[in-house]
């Protein structure tokens, strides 16, 4: 079992935490857990059963699949997809690159 990761995110005054962390070869799935005041607000699980059929995955692979959906699911929280408000359009407390993502990530939706 590889080691997970766990930030605290603010928006709008609240925070969030975000965990992420691998369930093993036992059960071989990565998934990310939102809270915020302790209640889960969202999960995200992604199986990597499949990549475990052709050999062994290095940590380092898994690791890096935990780290990109940590980080997605990050940004998801910084965008206000789990605010109590239903306000929407409203970027803060993202970085001019987080903002060109954002930006990028919706362009490509459409």
């Amino acid at each position: 079992m590889i080691t997970g990761f766990n930030s605290d995110v603010k928006y709008r005054g609240l925070v969030y935490h975000v965990q992420t962390e691998d369930k093993g070869k036992v059960n071989p799935l990565i998934e990310t857990l939102i809270y915020r005041g302790g209640e889960i607000l969202a999960s995200r699980r992604l199986p990597y059963a499949e990549l475990t059929e052709g050999g062994p995955v290095t940590e380092q692979a898994i690791s890096r699949l935990m780290e990109e959906q940590h980080n997605t699911m990050i940004l998801e929280v910084k965008r206000g997809g789990f605010s109590p408000t239903t306000e929407e359009g409203v970027i803060e407390d993202l970085s001019l690159d987080e903002i060109v993502l954002a930006f990028l990530a919706a362009r490509a939706a459409k």
